[in-house]
């Protein structure tokens, strides 16, 4: 019973960690080569993390590869078209194009945020979250979890506005 109530568990810890990973614009591969890793570390470490603090270890462990990943990115650049650019040159209707251009723009914006602004934006925009939820996650207090949100939302607001003014 126990082992069931494991399972089930990280399956949805492995969903939500996918789903914010390919939101911060990982790789379908990558993103669940992450989220394995992730529930592996859990299982070998799981009696030495206190039971309040599970979900904010695993988000931690699964945020530090993906910034990992991105710092050999800096490093390693590649010509790789993802699988969005993949769709949108592949005999796609051109509102889908323009659509696909559209994220390009917002995600290029994103990346020009500060880390913690886009974690917050791609957990509560993205994914849905409840401050409170982004509070255990984070290990943060929801109040200043709030004020940073705000932050975030106007930085990119701003950013992404100059953005199309520019073109």
């Amino acid at each position: 019973m126990a082992k069931q109530s494991m399972n089930e568990f990280l399956q949805q810890v492995g969903i939500l960690l996918y789903r914010y990973l390919r939101k911060r614009g990982l790789a379908h591969e990558d993103a669940e080569d992450i989220v394995q890793d992730t529930c592996y570390k859990f299982l070998l470490h799981k009696d030495g993390i206190q039971s309040d603090k599970v979900m904010s270890w695993l988000y931690r462990v699964a945020t530090n590869q993906f910034y990992d990943i991105k710092r050999k990115e800096q490093r390693h650049p590649t010509t790789e078209l993802d699988e969005m650019q993949w769709t949108a040159l592949t005999n796609i209707p051109e509102i889908q194009a323009l659509k696909n251009e559209r994220l390009k723009d917002i995600r290029s914006t994103l990346e020009t945020l500060s880390s913690l602004h886009q974690e917050l934006l791609v957990l509560k925009y993205e994914l849905g979250l409840s401050y409170k939820e982004i509070s255990a996650l984070m290990s943060k207090n929801e109040n200043t979890l709030k004020t940073h949100v705000r932050r975030a939302r106007e930085e990119f607001t701003k950013r992404f506005q100059e953005e199309m003014d520019d073109e």
